[in-house]
């Protein structure tokens, strides 16, 4: 049988052949048993050295397939819904089409909807059919190995409840910490909203106000501004790649 790995410069996966899961998720991105897995950011870096790599001053750029986006929309929960939680998750794949598209039902009595910016009403959470620890579960079995594009994605994972060391830093693609999509502040890079960005990267309105957000509209904004400079951000991460790689050697050898 052909092998259906897939590699590119961060690491590599299988599909599985199974289109759809019962929960309505496209389970070609789903992960088998003989997965290459890189759940610990503080482990070893990638092994492929020869995907890490430029040829004639071209990035060679990561699959199609390997390339994923997430936004969430939180309601709150605790003493006057201070704390947010992930209740409506949405994940594309790299031409736009839904992956995964659900509201979560909450674990804590919601204290504050947010309905006005996150569309999420109490009927939605009541029909909810997952719960977040079921969303977290699918979450990282489709993130696995994969590119994740977003933004403020640390709060995205904060929010489901994914520690960081459950995705590594070179799998993230986060549109608030890539330098040029950042904005000087009293001699400060500072995030911009991503609203902003959109507007001016892609000439495209999003989270008007006065309208709740679309966790969709969202995660397409931050994967189109990752399409919109793809070489060079990759470049950028090949280069961090080589030089902490550089680094643990360095400290191995002086071991």
């Amino acid at each position: 049988m052909p092998d259906k790995t897939a590699h590119h410069a961060f690491g590599s996966y299988r599909h599985s052949s199974t289109r759809y899961s019962k929960d309505g998720v496209d389970t070609r991105f789903q992960q088998n048993d003989h997965t290459t897995t890189t759940n610990d950011s503080k482990s070893s870096l990638p092994l492929n050295k020869k995907k890490v790599c430029k040829r004639n001053n071209t990035v060679r750029l990561p699959k199609h397939s390997e390339i994923v986006a997430l936004d969430c929309e939180m309601v709150g929960v605790g003493e006057k819904g201070r704390t947010s939680s992930a209740a409506w998750i949405t994940i594309i794949d790299f031409f736009g089409n839904t992956i995964l598209d659900q509201h979560i039902s909450q674990d804590e009595p919601v204290t504050d909807y947010r309905t006005e910016i996150s569309g999420i009403t109490e009927q939605d959470l009541q029909a909810a059919t997952i719960t977040l620890n079921e969303c977290r579960e699918l979450v990282l079995n489709i993130l696995q190995g994969r590119i994740l594009v977003g933004h403020s994605l640390k709060s995205d994972l904060n929010a489901l409840g994914i520690a960081q060391h459950h995705h590594p830093w070179w799998l993230i693609r986060d549109t608030t910490r890539y330098t040029p999509f950042l904005q000087d502040r009293n001699r400060s890079l500072m995030p911009r909203k991503l609203r902003d960005l959109a507007k001016e990267y892609l000439h495209r309105d999003i989270q008007v106000p006065g309208m709740a957000h679309s966790p969709y509209e969202d995660a397409l904004a931050s994967l189109d501004l990752y399409k919109s400079v793809r070489p060079k951000w990759e470049a950028v991460m090949i280069f961090k790649v080589k030089k902490t790689r550089k680094i643990q050697r360095e400290q191995q050898t002086r071991q």
